[in-house]
């Protein structure tokens, strides 16, 4: 069944997006899969890096698949959660993750109107998170929220270092981006 709720979340990555052409073939990096492609409209390279992964819920018995995707988004890198149940909402839920043993916290961080995909977006926090995971192994990452409970996903991130690359080439941090401790 694992296998099964996997394919279908990989699924909706594979299929055909034909804003973009592939600029070469899609690789591997670790744990990481980069889609090398570029944008039909603009032109301009738009690579992605992602892992997949199940989660927990502590409302469901059901383990779920669950993505962490670094990727350009209006010419900056943001990191994107995308979960396969409600996970929170931007009034009544927190998000926090934690790489190895280092000791992680909450950050800011946005939930979508789907209430199953969270974006940081805020230069300083992805700058620090590409750092933190960059020199990882497993990602803890964990939401809580009033009416969807909590849940929990661990992904094996090795290999990012080499998979976030040609996403800061094609959208880099800001030069002197300030990696501030999470908050």
């Amino acid at each position: 069944m694992c296998a099964s709720l996997l394919g279908l979340l990989l699924g909706g990555c594979f299929v055909q997006d034909r804003s973009y052409v592939l600029a070469k073939p899609d690789e591997t990096s670790g744990s990481w899969r980069i889609e090398h492609r570029i944008d039909r409209i603009t032109g301009k390279p738009a690579p992605t890096a992602f892992v997949t992964t199940m989660l927990s819920n502590n409302k469901t018995t059901a383990i779920r698949p669950a993505l962490v995707q670094v990727m350009c988004f209006e010419d900056k890198p943001i990191v994107r959660f995308s979960f396969d149940l409600r996970v929170g909402a931007d009034r009544n839920s927190t998000f926090a993750y934690r790489v190895d043993n280092r000791p992680g916290s909450e950050v800011d961080a946005t939930f979508l109107e789907d209430r199953k995909t969270i974006a940081i977006d805020d230069t300083a926090v992805v700058a620090r998170f590409i750092e933190d995971v960059s020199a990882g192994s497993m990602l803890l990452v964990r939401t809580e929220s009033l009416f969807a409970g909590r849940t929990v996903a661990e992904f094996r991130i090795v290999g990012a270092k080499a998979a976030f690359a040609p996403v800061l080439e094609a959208c880099p941090l800001p030069a002197g981006a300030p990696a501030r401790p999470a908050t």
